[in-house]
């Protein structure tokens, strides 16, 4: 099965990071754009398999064939996923919102579990340095919510809701459910302006594909985070 992969190289931190949009929340890292291609086939095959297992069916993708579609070098910082790809400014229908929305669903069920399972507790992060699972908790709402914020403005009563995830670093469950209810509410109910809106922020472009490529992309990197801790 081939996919399309887009890439961003940044100088500043020698690092490439690829995307498979079509397959929204796979990412990959590596040192030079040849490792990361390398796990990126991984990445599509862990993905593959976190849809199966809520349900999906999803056609046997082997053998996979990558087609580089784009590659972004343009900024220092690229790598790290700030790039902005063609097919991030096209219009997202009805029926892929709702696709991914319901993908979001799955991988937020999975964050708590990977979360709740960490031998240490919530407070106890990795040796050296790293966040805690509380602390990334609290850092998937901050964000994601700052992704919707980008596209559509302000969102009434996310924030709050967001700083009470930050506020209840020992029980968060509750705190957390509520800015998603808000933030995936608020994603069904964009317009059709909203969905093919490119809004400009600084010098940096959003759009909504770009906004739920990202949710889902950051929030599946955790899961993978909190999954390496447990062994």
């Amino acid at each position: 099965m081939k996919f399309d992969v887009y890439l961003e190289t940044g100088p500043k931190h020698r690092k490439t990071m690829t995307h498979v949009p079509s397959l929204a929340g796979t990412i990959a890292m590596g040192e030079t754009t040849e490792v990361a291609l390398d796990k990126t086939r991984d990445a599509i095959r862990e993905r593959i398999a976190f849809l199966r297992r809520h349900g999906e069916k999803h056609p046997d993708p082997e053998p996979i064939e990558l087609d580089v579609a784009e590659e972004d070098t343009t900024g220092g910082f690229l790598g790290f996923a700030v790039g902005v790809f063609g097919i991030d400014l096209e219009p997202i229908p009805p029926r892929e919102v709702e696709r991914q929305v319901r993908w979001a669903e799955w991988s937020r069920e999975e964050l708590v579990g990977a979360a709740r399972a960490q031998r240490g507790g919530l407070r106890a992060g990795p040796q050296g340095k790293g966040r805690t699972p509380a602390e990334i908790l609290a850092h998937v709402a901050g964000s994601e919510g700052a992704y919707l914020n980008s596209v559509v403005g302000p969102v009434e009563g996310l924030n709050a809701a967001i700083k009470e995830v930050e506020s209840n670093p020992d029980d968060p469950w509750d705190a957390l459910a509520r800015p998603r209810e808000i933030l995936l509410a608020r994603i069904r109910a964009m317009t059709p302006e909203e969905r093919r809106a490119v809004v400009q922020r600084g010098n940096a472009q959003r759009t909504a594909r770009r906004m739920l490529r990202r949710t889902l992309e950051h929030e599946w990197e955790h899961v993978l985070e909190l999954r390496s801790r447990l062994g």
